[in-house]
């Protein structure tokens, strides 16, 4: 095919484990390369193996610096949830139609939290006993125009917070007066523990936060923890090599760092090898202080305090660092 140009174009199809590497070896080369991929994400069949035959490798080793590459690669223009309907032409000068399908979701202000794929009518997936999802879209066939997706978007509902009617309805629960709550079943752990006296949240705190190892895969995992020099790891905070940390310092310390940034997603509380409920934690501290998650005081006299509260302000944001590379890129 002809190009942007009149530089020689290539269109490969289907972006599995092969197509991803014959088009990076053809853009490498210098041509303009179209990959289409029928799903919504390239990948193909190796992004589900745990293992490769016969090395027994990791698959998302070898696959996702790949994936990556190809994403951002200048000479590589993905047509993902796309299909070739027509080629004509001859060899050497082809004309090809390709279809992209609608999502009806804008994929560049997705950020991947997840908070719409709650709804019903989002196109998910069961795969040994959990709900996955794919790239976000929307089945238009079964959609009823019930705007409860554009509530959950954080992108597109940012008043609310990215809340439908039903989160709203829990959030509310965990913020009524005590007398109010009683005879309602809770449905969610923040619920449950809203319905605790004083004794019992300290006794459940403690009892969660003293499993923690201090491992900082909540903070690693994070997708919006953009601070490389905290509380976290200064001894005037928090004692080196004391396990667990100070309960509970360490994860307000933390959870008051991601703040209002949160997107729920969820994810410290997956990748938290112990367990630890640090999104319900999240939840809570972007709505409540902490004295009425905890009950309890973090024993910071208040000097030390003060201390806190200044070296928040001080730092309120950083910048990500950029790679090396880019850096040399630049210059």
């Amino acid at each position: 095919m002809n190009g942007e140009n009149g530089r020689k174009s290539v269109l490969v199809i289907g972006g599995g484990i092969a197509g991803i590497q014959s088009s990076l070896d053809l853009a490498n080369m210098g041509f303009k390369v179209y990959l289409v991929e029928k799903t919504p994400s390239i990948g193909g069949r190796m992004s589900q193996l745990d293992k490769t035959f016969p090395t027994n490798d990791c698959a998302m080793c070898i696959l996702a610096p790949k994936m990556i590459e190809a994403s951002q690669h200048p000479n590589i223009e993905l047509l993902t949830y796309s299909e070739v309907e027509g080629v004509s032409g001859e060899v050497g000068n082809f004309r090809v139609k390709v279809k992209k399908k609608a999502t009806y979701v804008d994929w560049d202000k997705c950020t991947g939290c997840g908070e719409c794929s709650q709804m019903e009518l989002t196109d998910t997936k069961e795969f040994e006993g959990e709900i996955w999802v794919d790239r976000i879209r929307i089945d238009e066939a079964s959609c009823i125009q019930c705007g409860e997706c554009a509530q959950a978007c954080v992108e597109e509902n940012k008043e609310k917070h990215a809340m439908t009617n039903i989160v709203l309805e829990r959030r509310n629960f965990t913020e009524l007066p005590p007398e109010e709550r009683e005879g309602r079943e809770p449905e969610t752990l923040a619920q449950r523990i809203a319905l605790m006296d004083e004794k019992s949240r300290m006794d459940f705190w403690q009892k969660e936060l003293s499993r923690c190892i201090k491992c900082f895969g909540c903070r690693d995992v994070c997708p919006v923890w953009i601070y490389d020099k905290t509380e976290l790891e200064d001894p005037e905070w928090i004692t080196p090599g004391e396990i667990p940390p100070a309960v509970p310092l360490f994860h307000i310390i933390r959870a008051y760092r991601v703040g209002d940034n949160c997107i729920n997603c969820g994810m410290c509380e997956e990748t938290c090898p112990m367990s630890i409920p640090l999104r319900t934690i999240q939840q809570l501290m972007q709505r409540q202080p902490p004295e009425s998650i905890f009950e309890i005081t973090p024993g910071l006299d208040a000097e030390t305090k003060k201390k806190l509260v200044q070296a928040v302000r001080k730092q309120p944001k950083a910048e990500k660092k950029q790679p090396a590379a880019k850096r040399e890129g630049r210059k």
